[in-house]
């Protein structure tokens, strides 16, 4: 072969490997991959130090990160520390059967068995002090009310409170177990779910009411266990079940997924987090998977974080963007639990809480 045909098949080989360039990205599918591809490339896996470890002695319950500083309850003890580790102040409290719930704007102690319910800011000043007849099971903030949850021997409550302890509404709920209860971002619906276990099967019922107690819908499910319930808007209602995930609206089931070994859920404004398994599942609203990532290590909870979504387990966190891995923390101890702030991740452990900076 001369130079010059060999140049014509050179030429004629890039002439038909520009035509398969072309035809790969008309179809849109490669398009959004490759897009995808050119932004996941520029992100950077970051290092995540260890900023402080701060010895603690007290069993720990929970902690929260509010204005700069840590607060942490356990053995009776509201505690807010420095960053550094030093004690701004502390609340002891000589109650029974305690409980804590940290809302975003405020902390809320409870002593269960009498009702008795304080609302603090995070300086530690109390608000509000209000009374409920019956054992408190749980409190929920969400939104500008208090949801708190009431067992009364076969009877159980949800009372809807403002912000400042006053009742609003309630629902009373006879020889049925409550299993979850959410309200919508308008404050105009709340639903409850409920476990019936007359029959030979147990059953899983949910009920949406007007905030005045108006009766709007129901639904139910055979045989599954109601684990999550929370609005998208004020008409479709996302339910997940031990078995899987369903969208409701007026009582229609729009769509389903099912799953297995499921562990935690989270929300945002466009999307919904399931972490099954060893995978993390994202899914739109309309019930569309939009991404699927697999994982070696153990994880068992989600973190939404700006612009991150953090998974932690026993050993391992791993931070994600995009769908794509960003960072990635082991400890040596095994951990309780995660929480986030201002850059930073709090990693609490039996005796001690770790500051690590992202």
């Amino acid at each position: 072969m001369n130079p010059k045909q060999k140049k014509n098949t050179g030429f004629k080989f890039l002439i038909i490997i520009f035509i398969g360039i072309i035809l790969l990205f008309s179809r849109r599918d490669n398009q959004e991959k490759f897009i995808n591809f050119i932004k996941t490339s520029k992100i950077r896996n970051k290092e995540l130090k260890l900023e402080k470890s701060i010895p603690i002695d007290i069993n720990i319950d929970q902690i929260a990160f509010y204005d700069g500083s840590i607060v942490v309850w356990g053995d009776n003890k509201l505690r807010r520390l420095k960053l550094d580790g030093n004690l701004e102040w502390q609340k002891e409290f000589n109650i029974e059967e305690p409980m804590a719930y940290f809302g975003e704007e405020g902390i809320f102690i409870c002593e269960r068995s009498m009702g008795q319910v304080y609302s603090l800011n995070p300086k530690g000043e109390t608000i509000e002090k209000f009374q409920l007849n019956g054992k408190v099971y749980n409190i929920d903030k969400r939104a500008e009310n208090i949801l708190v949850h009431i067992k009364e021997g076969d009877r159980e409550v949800i009372k809807i409170l403002d912000s400042n302890g006053q009742p609003i509404g309630e629902k009373l709920v006879e020889n049925h177990n409550i299993l979850t209860y959410s309200i919508g971002e308008n404050n105009k619906r709340y639903a409850l779910s409920t476990l019936n276990l007359k029959g030979e099967n147990l059953k899983s019922e949910i009920q949406t009411y007007g905030l005045e107690g108006e009766f709007l819908w129901t639904a139910s499910l055979d045989n599954e266990i109601v684990l999550y319930t929370n609005f998208i808007d004020e008409d479709n209602l996302i339910v997940l079940s031990d078995k899987g995930m369903y969208l409701l609206n007026d009582g229609n089931i729009l769509w389903k997924k099912q799953f297995q070994l499921i562990k935690d859920i989270n929300m945002d404004e466009e999307n919904i987090h399931i972490l099954h398994g060893n995978i993390l599942e994202t899914i739109s609203f309309d019930g569309r998977t939009v991404e699927k990532k697999s994982f070696i290590e153990e994880y068992k909870k989600i973190i939404p974080f700006e612009k991150y979504l953090i998974l932690y387990g026993n050993n391992y966190i791993i931070g994600l963007k995009e769908g794509e891995e960003v960072f990635k923390y082991k400890s040596e101890d095994s951990m309780l639990s995660v929480t986030q702030g201002a850059q930073k991740l709090f990693v609490v452990y039996k005796n001690k809480i770790d500051i690590i900076l992202l």
